[in-house]
């Protein structure tokens, strides 16, 4: 049987943070193409709009309609324009190159190509990663979307146990649910920790749901008697200039450093230097929630220990007392607490790192994570 031509369809280019997409792109098994834009409104990897990709040359027959009478020529280019819409560029698109199954990724980006899958009886697999599954206002404007589509699709694929009861909430049949956690880039494998440094590492958008500014905080509760102590925030975001003023005003500008959105090999080498993961994640006012973090799981395949919080996804790979400390969302005081636990005992760090390290390598590989999505599109027919 031959490889199945895969279309991957995304709101947006992949960035630096989702490495799981472009983790898609790289490993599912067949051949696979890429498109992203809101709406339908797509453009190629290469960024080239969908619309001038396929768009006719102007040929003779272009030339002879320009002669033709006013009346017959706006019909005729009526209906040239129309070919020319979004929905029968993509169809169009679908159809010349063979797309055998349509990977969404995303719940809003499912929502818009549902229609012109169902028209062309092309099979649709949703991939759910966060704000699509829990941001109120997505949920609102796009809840007959949803509906839609899980009528429609082959799979919903979603990466936590919460996540899986909210999408059944909003009426995902059970039977369409796969639970399929991220796994890491396998280059974190070999990271070795530095148990014995004085470096905190945080990885992550700047972003509410992430609320980088309760991570400051305690952090700088924790300075109060550990002094020599740094922390490095990697991720850039909405709320970067928020976390560089709150750094400046609290005079923390040589413990706290905030180098932005970096490549995978410059985070891979912050890892080696720090002891301790921290993230702070909640749910924002808008409701958007993570997913499971993926640079939780990066940082446990890495042997940091984490100091997180009781929220999505996380406490499915973080193991409370064992891997690392979770809170509640919110606990400044709480949070500073448990990271002191871990600073105060490099033992206790290493313990915890070491098994974290071996639950990531049992339970959550990339791997396994490609594996399910592969074997959902081996079993389409």
């Amino acid at each position: 049987m031959r490889n199945k031509n895969i279309l991957i369809v995304s709101p947006t280019k992949v960035g630096l943070t989702e490495t799981f997409i472009k983790a898609h792109l790289e490993n599912l098994h067949g051949k696979v193409f890429y498109l992203y834009g809101y709406d339908l409104n797509y453009k190629t990897k290469e960024d080239i709009p969908l619309n001038e990709l396929l768009r006719c040359k102007k040929t003779f027959k272009d030339k002879f309609l320009n002669l033709l009478p006013h009346y017959f020529w706006f019909k005729i280019h009526k209906n040239i324009q129309k070919a020319l819409s979004n929905e029968n560029l993509i169809k169009r698109y679908i159809l010349e190159n063979h797309i055998d199954v349509v990977l969404a990724e995303y719940g809003t980006a499912g929502s818009f190509i549902t229609p012109i899958c169902k028209s062309l009886n092309i099979p649709l697999i949703v991939h759910f990663h966060g704000f699509d599954a829990s941001k109120y206002k997505t949920l609102e404007t796009f809840r007959e979307g949803y509906r839609l589509m899980f009528d429609y699709a082959h799979k919903i694929i979603v990466v936590s146990e919460a996540m899986k009861l909210a999408l059944k909430n909003e009426g995902c049949p059970q039977e369409k649910l796969v639970l399929n956690t991220y796994g890491p880039n396998p280059e974190y494998l070999k990271v070795a920790p530095n148990y014995s440094s004085n470096t905190i590492v945080a990885v992550g958008r700047q972003t509410y749901k992430k609320a980088p500014y309760i991570s400051i905080l305690a952090f700088k509760k924790v300075l109060e008697s550990h002094p020599n102590l740094n922390l490095v925030m990697i991720g850039d975001g909405e709320l970067y200039e928020v976390s560089k003023h709150l750094v400046e005003s609290l005079g923390l500008e040589n413990k706290v450093n905030l180098p932005g959105g970096l490549e995978r090999q410059k985070i891979i080498g912050y890892l080696k230097d720090s002891f301790l993961f921290i993230q702070h994640s909640l749910v924002a006012r808008d409701g958007d929630s993570e997913g499971t973090p993926v640079g939780i799981i990066e940082a446990m395949v890495a042997g940091l220990p984490i100091v997180s919080t009781l929220h999505a996804g996380i406490p499915d790979v973080v193991l409370d007392g064992e891997t690392g400390f979770l809170v509640k969302e919110g606990e400044i005081e709480e949070m500073a607490k448990k990271m002191e636990l871990v600073i105060n005992d490099r033992e206790l760090a290493e313990r915890m790192g070491r098994k974290g390290k071996e639950r990531i390598k049992s339970n959550f590989t990339l791997e396994k994570h490609i594996q399910v999505i592969d074997e959902i599109i081996a079993a389409i027919k």
